[in-house]
């Protein structure tokens, strides 16, 4: 067994707790982890069969002939045919563009236009031709995506992993994260997916999961959305089995630019939670709840980028409980699709499983891969 195998296998082995608690924890976050990987390897590893006819003109003077894959966060991403990777792009650095290929186009309204895509180094107007032709100011472009693919095809993302082990102590901790979004003409949707397990000599294991996913579609031509959220909480520190959180909400971006994003986020939600076995409750295991979230991130290219989300659940069939996640990403790319990634969460509930604590909160350090 080489010295890698024997850090890996005792973290594995610390996952399958065998305390009755354990077991139920234990089943839930391979569930969890199971969506992610399921979702993860059905999608990143694609060719693409079409020709690479796109041209992508630089404010330098430079032409490059290739395939336009998409645009996100200020990064345009490209395919040359000559290369076995793509490409990352500044948007802007490129001064203008050129696609006989069908695309969704998202401006920093929210607004959304698909078609051909033309445009002229005079006029810095990108023109979006099909039925009819929409025009939008080169500056105003935030999202540029391939159409004519499938849903899986189409799925932007990344998974991370993080390792750790003393000897001193036989202290052990892996983490695995994953992201997946996608931007369609008129639907958005996303999944986060977290997980921390920790083994220590002469102390319980501890276990953290959470899953957050969102699916919502714009309100005719605004940048409103409504749609349905879907939210799980593991976590062995505040003895919870599973909180299962599902409802409703209308959601808007107010900035959404080529550098920050923000989403706020307002709705209606149904909470189910299942207690580790032996613990006393001190407020009802089935709530209804209003549910709000900010969400901000800021990013440059080829730097550092930060990811904020907030979500807040005050009970209304439990007056006065409140419950609150926290979490705050720094992602460092450091060669093409890897980057490192350090992590911050925070969950807090102010009535807890009876002996429990209000907060669980921890930093993790992982390394990653991201696609699109």
């Amino acid at each position: 067994m080489t010295h890698l195998e024997s850090s890996v296998a005792p973290l594995w082995h610390m996952i399958g707790d065998k305390s009755a608690g354990g077991r139920g924890r234990c089943a839930t976050r391979w569930y969890l982890l199971g969506c992610l990987i399921a979702a993860l390897t059905a999608c990143p590893l694609h060719a693409s069969g079409r020709k690479k006819t796109d041209v992508v003109y630089m404010k330098n003077g430079d032409k490059i002939t290739c395939e336009i894959r998409s645009l996100s966060q200020g990064q345009l991403t490209i395919k040359q045919d000559y290369a076995n990777s793509t490409v990352v792009l500044d948007w802007l650095k490129v001064d203008h563009i050129e696609s006989s290929q069908r695309f969704v186009v998202i401006d920093t309204k929210g607004h959304s236009a698909s078609g051909k895509l033309s445009e002229t180094a005079s006029d810095q107007i990108l023109s979006i031709e099909e039925i009819t032709q929409e025009h939008i100011p080169h500056a105003d472009v935030v999202g540029i995506q391939e159409t004519g693919k499938t849903f899986f095809e189409s799925l932007q993302g990344d998974v991370d992993l993080g390792l750790s082990f003393a000897q001193s102590n036989a202290q052990k901790n892996l983490t695995v994260q994953g992201d997946l979004s996608y931007q369609g003409k008129k639907d958005i949707a996303s999944m986060s997916i977290s997980s921390q397990f920790a083994s220590q000599k002469q102390v319980n294991n501890t276990n953290e999961t959470t899953a957050k996913t969102g699916f919502f579609r714009e309100l005719r031509k605004s940048n409103w959305y409504a749609g349905g959220i879907a939210n799980f909480l593991s976590s062995s520190e505040q003895q919870i089995d599973l909180q299962t959180t599902l409802g409703g909400a209308l959601a808007i971006r107010p900035i959404y630019t080529n550098k920050t994003n923000v989403a706020f986020i307002a709705g209606l939600a149904y909470t189910d939670q299942r207690d580790a076995s032996d613990t006393t409750a001190t407020a009802a295991n089935h709530s209804l709840n209003a549910a709000g979230a900010v969400q901000f991130s800021t990013f440059r290219f080829d730097a550092i980028s930060f990811d904020t989300t907030i979500w807040v659940y005050p009970g209304l069939t439990t007056p006065g409980r409140v419950r609150m996640t926290f979490n705050e990403d720094i992602y460092y790319k450091f060669y093409r699709d890897f980057y490192i990634r350090g992590s911050f969460y925070d969950n807090y509930d102010n009535r807890p499983v009876e002996g429990a604590p209000s907060n669980n909160l921890g930093f993790t350090s992982t390394l990653g891969w991201s696609f699109r």
